[in-house]
């Protein structure tokens, strides 16, 4: 039968140390959380939004018929892998929360300047390094070139805001307008749980949640974009990232691997019904104020299923390789579309030569050569993420270590 489990605690060695005290938990005496399935999880997510990024839209005009309708599901498809940052949303806000209540449970409080230090010493180092590197490809690529107040709003971490307003770019520094978004939730979340406990967290979570759909509901009339790049559209995912962890209260959901599988599926098929049915992120459409509502709610059950899914698995069911690719997400997060941008310009055929292969044996053509970009701009996004995080974000990480009071994975 399903059930839940205790997460098991590190072995204690803590002689002539007082229980709960700095220093028994800085030595990892006291407690660890670390679940390398969630990991795989990461990877999944990146991959969605990945192959969002990378696959092109084959939207025919030329043609009716089956093949018309197959280059549109395609497309559909497609875009249904920009839910992939809601996940990650979702799963931060799990894992930041568990993390927190650890902390306060072995510590008696919630040491806020640790906790932004161990944000900045992850986060910053990647992000402002590539933000550089994206603003030196502005001044000698043209079509990569920023606004002033552009630079400016990612500089202040505000970068989504200033993108929801319409003001888009091919620079491959545009994907990080989800870490602005993190950003803001990272501002307020550890002052709730120090100062409130669960109870706050419960609380804000409950009220953001009606605060999240009223936003999509009137922000749908201006289009996906809109919503998508909202910060309160998105704190829904947050909310319910911490609700999880309110609700498991350390413990792990212990499924049949057949039980895990149906979940995975279940959450698939929510994410695909909330593009192909209510088109949340085709950009074909604007969805009506309740599709749009609708739709974001089956993307938010598709996540909770994925972690539930996953949650709790045995490592045996993924290889090493796999949990290492998540383990450096964060960097194939940020390289993705600055390697799907070289890759295309080298391989992908112009606009003139796109239109002469409007036809079946064309399309053929162009599938393949698409797959063919996706393995090599996805092997590309690897290998700069694993030099980036062996040589830029190990260094930090390993200060973090001093910051930390729960341990988790291992740098």
């Amino acid at each position: 039968m399903s059930s839940l489990v205790i997460q098991p605690p590190q072995p204690v060695d803590a002689t002539k140390q007082r229980p709960g005290s700095v220093r028994a938990i800085r030595q990892g005496a006291v407690d660890r959380f670390y679940r390398p399935e969630l990991d795989v999880l990461r990877f999944f997510a990146f991959l969605s939004v990945f192959l969002y990024h990378g696959s092109p839209a084959f939207v025919l005009t030329r043609h009716a018929g089956p093949t018309a309708r197959l280059a549109l599901y395609e497309t559909q498809a497609r875009d249904t892998g920009a839910f992939g940052v809601c996940l990650f949303f979702l799963l931060s806000a799990y894992l930041i929360t568990e993390l927190l209540l650890r902390e306060k449970k072995c510590t008696g409080t919630i040491h806020i300047r640790s906790f932004y230090l161990r944000r900045i010493l992850r986060i910053w180092p990647l992000y402002f390094v590539f933000l550089l590197l994206g603003v030196l490809l502005s001044v000698f690529v043209r079509a990569y070139r920023l606004e002033a107040r552009w630079i400016l709003s990612f500089l202040l971490l505000g970068g989504n805001w200033y993108v929801a307003n319409g003001a888009l770019s091919n620079n491959p520094i545009g994907p990080l307008w989800s870490i602005s978004v993190e950003e803001q939730f990272y501002l307020c979340w550890p002052w709730i749980a120090c100062l409130g406990g669960k109870r706050w967290i419960r609380t804000l979570s409950l009220v953001l949640l009606p605060t999240s759909f009223v936003f999509i509901y009137r922000l749908s009339h201006v289009g996906p974009g809109a919503v998508r790049f909202n910060s309160f559209a998105q704190f829904q995912f947050f909310a319910l990232g911490a609700l999880l962890a309110l609700a498991l209260r350390g413990r792990v959901p212990n499924l049949r691997p057949l039980h895990r599988i149906v979940l995975f599926l279940t959450g698939l098929i929510s994410w695909f019904l909330a593009n192909f049915v209510f088109h949340v992120d085709y950009a074909g459409t604007i969805p009506s104020p309740g599709s749009m509502l609708t739709g974001y709610e089956l993307v938010a059950v598709g996540c909770l299923l994925f972690i539930v899914s996953f949650l709790g698995a045995s490592p045996r069911w993924f290889p090493k390789q796999l949990v290492y690719l998540g383990k450096i997400s964060y960097g194939l997060y940020v390289f993705h579309m600055l390697s799907l941008n070289i890759v295309g310009a080298l391989l992908w055929p112009s606009e003139s030569r796109r239109a002469s292969l409007q036809t079946t044996g064309g399309m053929v053509f162009l599938t393949a050569l698409a797959f063919l970009i996706l393995v090599v701009a996805l092997s590309g996004t690897i290998t700069l993420s694993a030099f980036s995080y062996r040589f830029l974000e190990r260094p930090f990480l390993s200060m973090k270590e001093r910051f930390t009071f729960i341990r988790s994975r291992s740098i």
